[in-house]
């Protein structure tokens, strides 16, 4: 009993992580968003993006495909530095 009680604590514990780590990630790619938005890269296209990679910690690279709606699909990096977008830029 003590032991499953332990096991669905831990379970608890381990999907909250998660979901925390989900939501930082979430608000990571809508600043992305908000810098291709700002920066002009894909016009006036709706597009909408979808994760590839996260690459670094403080100094991080999000790896987005950026999906353009009614024209042709774009790779994009987000370079950024605790959660605050320093450059974007088009890489295929």
């Amino acid at each position: 009993m003590l032991n499953t009680v332990k096991i669905a604590l831990s379970a608890a514990a381990l999907a909250a992580t998660f979901g925390i780590a989900q939501a930082g990630i979430n608000d990571d790619i809508d600043n992305c968003r908000a810098a291709i938005n700002d920066a002009g890269i894909l016009g006036n296209e709706a597009f909408t993006l979808r994760f590839v990679d996260d690459q670094g910690n403080r100094s991080r690279v999000l790896t987005l495909e950026a999906v353009v709606v009614g024209g042709n699909d774009k790779m994009i990096e987000c370079r950024m530095s605790r959660s605050k977008v320093k450059e974007v830029a088009v890489v295929a």
